[in-house]
């Protein structure tokens, strides 16, 4: 009971102010970022899926979300480790298949490198362009070899 007293005269208003600000900013800042819309979709090239291709999604006010392209062709956008999705607004789309080899090791199968299979207008030059809107997107990509 004493110490409570103690903490009460010892206490001004302006120091819990204070630490109720830093509260509230911290908890503003615990998202870990901007606001992001869900994004998922399918890749194909010349009406085939696209495995193992790195979706890129870069828009101009934040930091880039990437995917890798399953056996299907399907993709889910990440933007951090922990949060699926990318920043709300416009995005230069990149898509590149190429990959080294890996695996091999213990019971993992050997993946064969893979030279880059599309233009770089989808890639190093991409003409892809997206808009992310808050909530659920689908961006399919039907892409050209020739």
């Amino acid at each position: 009971m004493q110490l409570i007293a103690s903490l009460k005269k010892t206490t001004s208003p302006l120091a819990i102010a204070f630490a109720v600000a830093m509260c509230l900013m911290l908890g503003c800042y615990s998202s870990g970022g901007p606001d992001l819309g869900y994004v998922e979709g399918n890749v194909t090239l010349d009406g085939k899926p696209l495995d193992d291709a790195k979706v890129q999604f870069e828009p101009d006010n934040a930091r880039p979300s990437i995917a890798y392209t399953d056996g299907s062709g399907h993709y889910v956008l990440q933007f951090t480790g922990t949060r699926d999705g990318a920043a709300i607004g416009t995005h230069t789309v990149r898509i590149f298949s190429a990959r080294g080899s890996s695996g091999g090791e213990g019971d993992g199968p050997l993946v064969k490198a893979r030279p880059e299979l599309l233009p770089a207008s989808y890639n190093d030059k991409s003409t892809l362009v997206a808009e992310v809107k808050s909530g659920n997107n689908t961006f399919d990509f039907d892409l050209k070899s020739k």
